[in-house]
């Protein structure tokens, strides 16, 4: 067996391999590591290892249906990188220049999660949220399917067929009144985003609306409300008995 392979099939959170260092060009500042099927998942010496399980476990269901959209984030040196309960989320390498790049914008108190670009490759999330701690501010709903859905589309996917499909889709969404005074009417990309959460029940639910969330949480729930978006996800991922489950400690 390859080096790689090897690498990719560990069962044991690590120190960042040498190999896996050099070909992602990981800062010194990850010391933790396991592989979500080739996909590094990396963080500071301060997150608990549970939280590197759950969230491989949520990376390998969410490219299940398409093995080629993990391929393409791969090698686009794609990481999921795990912020500690104690860190903040320009901690991250990958996101440390944001309130250069993006000024007018508190970054750690916005954001506990963000999904990649190819300039800033890290689709971030954190340690309480995977593993449930009290304190989480997203207690009861999984970023890390929010963020990495974003990862699948704008460079997973990366195609513009899809993302025509998806525009039209959303177009017709807004036009028919839904996901109104909710996070998905923002745009394109966070109607997708908000739309996988609830596929996999990973959203929370607000009765009335509250600016983020609505009454749609779920996949059943999402099928009858709003069925062109349940169709495009559905090209994507799988439809069998997996839901996410929010730890309780």
């Amino acid at each position: 067996m390859l080096e790689v392979e090897k690498l990719q099939k560990s069962e044991t959170v690590t120190p960042i391999p040498t190999l896996i260092r050099r070909s992602f060009n990981l800062s010194l500042f990850y010391k933790k590591y396991l592989s979500a099927n080739g996909l590094p998942i990396v963080s500071s010496e301060k997150v608990a290892d549970e939280a590197f399980f759950v969230a491989r476990d949520i990376v390998i269901k969410m490219v299940e249906k398409e093995p080629q959209v993990l391929k393409n984030l791969i090698s686009q040196k794609i990481r999921l990188a795990i912020m500690a309960r104690t860190e903040v989320t320009t901690d991250i390498p990958e996101h440390s220049d944001l309130f250069q790049a993006f000024p007018g914008t508190d970054w750690n108190k916005r954001a506990r999660g963000l999904g990649p670009t190819l300039a800033r490759p890290a689709c971030s999330v954190s340690e309480e949220n995977l593993l449930g701690y009290n304190g989480d501010p997203y207690r009861g709903e999984s970023i890390l399917i929010h963020e990495f859905s974003h990862a699948i589309h704008q460079i997973g996917i990366n195609l513009e067929s899809f993302n025509l499909k998806l525009t039209e889709t959303y177009q017709h969404a807004i036009k028919s009144g839904l996901w109104q005074n909710a996070y998905a009417v923002t745009n394109a990309s966070e109607y997708w985003a908000e739309g996988v959460q609830s596929w996999f029940d990973a959203n929370l639910e607000s009765r009335p609306a509250d600016g983020i969330h609505n009454e749609i949480n779920t996949r059943n729930k999402l099928k009858k409300y709003d069925p062109k978006l349940a169709k495009l996800i559905l090209e994507w991922f799988v439809d069998d008995d997996w839901r996410f489950k929010y730890p309780k400690l």
